[in-house]
């Protein structure tokens, strides 16, 4: 029960208690009706009263201690507002408002009583079950509608009253007889799973409201039906659609499922407690899915009228494999096996004789794309567009044939290697788009790599497909830099020299030789690198650009001094300096160097005059002596490096002896600190010609003269004539390595090891070129000029050593996987396989490549297993037949056999059917016959079919 139920007036809180004014000469008027829930408002004031405050008051009556009753005044709580909207708890009570002025004077209303409440309740009504006459086990019931007035007129609010709730049930036969049932107190009730079998079969609620102290208690409700008669009758129902486990109770496919739908709609409207008491639902939604299934299945039977000759053949065998997927009760669906019969009479397994001769037509046709020569193959016809004709004729033919016939055409590697070899010539035919004459060579060049790259990858078969314009195409882009390379060696030749060079330069000529140098330096970084091979002395010509600059320098410091030695008022010092630094110079440079310094020639016959002032001294003669004699070293060719020596040792000892008054006349000292400077040097050069002569070994006394060469070549031109004795002789008496590489043998057999994409030596001949080539030094390997066609040979061999490896390995146990690797070498790479290997592999491709009469045989026995879907009679014997004749096929021979399948699953439905038949037993138990029934019932249609045909005894 609701505890509210319980409040009195009693336990209202006492309240602060106002004496009652002893009189009051002037009132307040109030408006409003004395009801609950209405509002009453203060209307009148007395006359020049103004009102701050306002206080509503019941009037009560308190017992005093001589038993008298006196009236007292309790404060409303809350109520200090000049309305009021009367609440439930003044219901019988006698309410007043005071108002207070601003000056502090009362003045009161007249006492008015608030009627009484006079509550009234309907008979409660229930919602919450599935039908309008029972209630089952497990569903909740629910108040759903109950409503208190009050018959005096106030206007009652939900949230004034409380309700509270019990249910009874009817005990024994009186006739509204009903007691209570513990704990059902709510507004709900949910009805227990064993209410019928406790005696709670009708049900009551009673329902009692408050509003404030006022109590009202309703009718009892309707009486309701606790039963299980709606879902005990659907469970029936659904038990009915059932003859067995394995045969639903249908004569009309139609009518059945307007039986199974109805049902479900009974069902769906049960509640889920009531959902839950039909316990067999489960064959309802099997019969509703079954029906589905075969529903659909008729309507894509319906719809094979519309389906293409192309794509009938595999729709027919979905419909075939989703009827084969129906078990015994599915198909008792199929009412006098009609959708069975529309399916069977679609079915028409390929056993036709002109499809089988014409996979025998078209497996000869595929073995002849290929002829044989020399033990390699190629295409029959041998141009490409010819070729691609024959191929589509040969598809569309095969497309013609019935799906399994298809699967039965051999070799179509062959066909399929055709297609994409088409398909790689026309890829590198278009690979020529990019090469246009108008092009510049090296484009040409570089785009003609590029083809030559993929060519050589091309095979045999491939190669013999590409139009001989091609090939000459490629070779005269190839050669495009040949006049180029001609010209420009011609060019660098005419530049460079050994001691001078031989251009003979002049001020008017010198820019025109310095953008040739820059020209033909251009021409060669603009070769590709297999060009710029064939190019001579650029080395020398990169020499010589920086000779140019180098020399240009000098020639521009001897104009400058030519030019100055011409001014007046030039001081002897400062032309002095200017020809001696100047000469410094000249006399750094190389031979070579030297001979592009046109004015040098005017410029030394240009020697500063010096004058001497101050006292004479005793040894003038002396000094002018030795002057003269200095003036001798400004030509050191005239000297040998001996003579040289001397002279300038004795010079130097002069020198020495003059006295500082006398050493001014000798004004030309700057040639003896030269010469002296020039004699240093070439005894440094000495000591690595004397370290490259104590050598005995022929290579490295070879790289050592090698770096005496480059020391030579930077030394200034006076030290270089004064050294070239001793290194002539040591180049002439060099000792000669007689196994020093010859480089140009090298070039010219690696010219010549190939020819018309055939390799024209062995592969031990390129592993020794190979082998010669990495003995060189990495400055000799960039003289062989022809390395790319090494590189190429090197990475052919390869390939070819690596099929032979798979040749001895696998060309008697598994020659297709030979003849496939065969088929991926090169025309160069296959020309490295020794020809009696080349024609054996060969005679087994084409020993492959025979049509197969016995498998073709053995595919039309497989596809006779079955006639329009059903097993044929004496089904097990056949089947052992085909399996050995299938075993004795060779492996190649076995995948042949597209329709392989079929056996293996005539194999499976055998033992399928055979492990049913081992579960029946004449005399067997009830147990054992189901579990016979329950596997019988999985067998599709075809099995079903089969297995009366094996055990008719069975189904006596």
């Amino acid at each position: 029960m609701n505890k509210k139920l319980f409040l009195t007036a009693a336990a209202i809180p006492v309240a602060l208690i106002v004496p009652t004014l002893a009189s009051a000469a002037e009132t307040v008027t109030v408006t409003g009706q004395n009801i609950v829930n209405e509002t009453l408002t203060v209307h009148q004031l007395p006359n020049n009263a103004i009102v701050n405050a306002y206080q509503w008051y019941y009037l009560e009556k308190v017992a005093s201690e001589d038993g008298s009753k006196t009236s007292t005044n309790k404060p409303i709580a809350g109520a200090t507002s000049a309305s009021l909207k009367v609440p439930v708890e003044a219901a019988g009570k006698t309410i007043f408002v005071e108002a207070t002025t601003t000056d502090g004077k009362k003045y009161q209303s007249e006492p008015r009583t608030i009627n009484q409440l006079d509550l009234a309740i309907t008979t409660p009504t229930l919602e919450g079950f599935s039908t309008s006459d029972f209630v089952a086990p497990g569903e909740t019931v629910k108040v759903a509608g109950v409503t208190v007035t009050d018959k005096a007129g106030a206007k009652l609010t939900s949230g004034q009253i409380t309700y509270s709730y019990q249910w009874f049930y009817q005990l024994g036969e009186g006739e509204n007889s009903f007691t209570i049932i513990e704990g059902a107190s709510g507004s709900t009730y949910t009805i227990p799973k064993d209410a019928i079998e406790k005696g709670i079969k009708d049900i009551i609620v009673k329902v009692k409201a408050q509003v404030g102290t006022s109590f009202v208690e309703s009718p009892r409700s309707e009486v309701i039906s606790i039963s299980k008669e709606p879902t005990d009758t659907l469970s029936n129902d659904i038990k009915n659609l059932l003859v067995n486990d394995n045969k639903y109770n249908v004569s009309d496919i139609k009518s059945f499922e307007e039986k199974i739908k109805a049902l479900e709609s009974k069902y769906q409207a049960l509640s889920e407690p009531a959902k839950g008491n039909v316990s067999n639902y489960a064959v309802l939604k099997r019969a509703l899915a079954d029906v589905d299934l075969i529903n659909k299945l008729n309507e894509k039977v319906d719809k094979v009228g519309g389906i293409s000759d192309k794509d009938l053949p595999a729709y027919i065998k979905e419909i075939e494999a989703a009827y084969d997927k129906f078990d015994l009760l599915q198909r008792s669906l199929d009412v006098n096996d009609a959708l069975y019969t529309s399916i069977k009479n679609l079915l028409n397994e390929p056993n036709d004789l002109e499809e089988i001769k014409e996979v025998r037509r078209l497996n000869l046709a595929i073995v002849n794309l290929l002829s044989y020569s020399n033990g390699i193959s190629q295409y029959v016809p041998s141009d490409k567009d010819s070729l691609q004709g024959v191929v589509n004729t040969i598809e569309a033919d095969i497309a013609k044939l019935s799906q399994n016939y298809r699967g039965a055409v051999q070799n179509l590697t062959i066909l399929n290697e055709a297609k994409a070899d088409i398909k790689k010539v026309e890829q590198f035919i278009k690979s020529f788009d990019k090469l246009s004459s108008n092009n510049t060579p090296n484009k040409q060049v570089t785009v003609a790599k590029s083809i030559r790259s993929t060519y050589e990858k091309l095979t045999y078969k491939q190669l013999k497909l590409v139009p001989d314009k091609y090939g000459q195409l490629l070779t005269a882009a190839e050669s495009a830099e040949e006049s180029q390379i001609a010209t420009l060696n011609n060019d660098i030749d005419s530049y460079i020299g050994d001691d001078i060079y031989p251009i003979n330069p002049s001020a008017s000529s010198w820019q025109s030789h310095v953008n040739n140098v820059a020209r033909m330096v251009k021409e060669y970084k603009s070769l590709t690198k297999a060009s710029a091979a064939q190019i001579e002395g650029y080395d020398s010509l990169v020499t010589l650009q920086k000779d140019l600059k180098t020399a240009e320098k000098v020639i521009k410091d001897m104009d400058a001094y030519q030019k100055l030695s011409g001014v007046t008022g030039v001081t002897e010092s400062k032309l002095n300096s200017s020809y001696t630094n100047t000469l410094k110079a000249y006399n750094k440079l190389t031979s070579l160097q030297q001979s592009l310094v046109y004015n040098a020639q005017e410029f030394l016959l240009n020697t500063p005059k010096v004058s001497v002032d101050g006292k004479v001294p005793a040894d003038k003669a002396a000094a002018e002596a030795l002057k003269a004699d200095i003036a001798k070293f400004a030509d050191v060719t005239k000297f040998t490096f001996n003579q040289l020596e001397k002279a300038v040792d004795t010079a130097a000892q002069s020198y020495k002896k003059l006295s500082s008054g006398a050493r001014k006349y000798v004004t030309n000292n700057y040639l003896l600190t030269a010469a002296q400077k020039d004699i240093t040097g070439v005894k440094s050069f000495y000591k690595k010609i004397q370290t490259a002569k104590e050598e005995t070994d022929a290579a490295k006394q070879a790289k050592k003269i090698e770096s005496v060469q480059k020391a030579y070549a930077k030394l200034p031109a006076n030290q270089q004539h004064l050294a070239k004795e001793q290194y002539e002789a040591l180049l002439k008496n060099q000792i000669i390595d007689e196994n020093a590489p010859n480089i140009k043998q090298l070039n010219d057999e690696l010219a010549t090891i190939v020819s018309n994409d055939q390799y024209l030596v062995s592969i031990d001949k390129i592993n020794t070129l190979s082998k010669q080539y990495s003995s060189l030094s990495s400055s000799d390997k960039k003289l062989i000029t022809n390395y790319d066609i090494l590189k190429a040979a090197i990475a052919d061999v390869k390939k070819a050593e690596s099929f032979m490896k798979t040749y001895e390995k696998s060309f008697n146990s598994n020659p297709s996987t030979v003849i496939k690797a065969f088929e991926k070498l090169t025309s160069k790479q296959v020309s490295l396989i020794p020809s009696d290997i080349q024609k054996w592999i060969s005679e087994k491709q084409q020993g492959q490549q025979q049509t197969n009469e016995q498998a073709l045989t053995l595919i039309e026995s497989i596809n006779s297993l079955l006639v329009n879907g059903e097993y044929i009679a004496g089904l097990e014997d056949k089947v052992k037949d085909i399996r050995t004749k299938y075993d004795a096929l060779s492996a190649q021979d076995k995948k042949i056999v597209k329709n392989y399948s079929k056996l293996t699953q005539a194999e499976s439905d055998l033992k399928k059917v055979a492990d049913v038949h081992a579960l029946y037993k004449v005399d067997g138990d009830e147990a054992a016959q189901k579990a016979w029934q329950s596997a019988y019932g999985k067998l599709s249609k075809k099995l079903e079919l089969l297995y009366k045909n094996m055990y008719p005894q069975d189904m006596k």
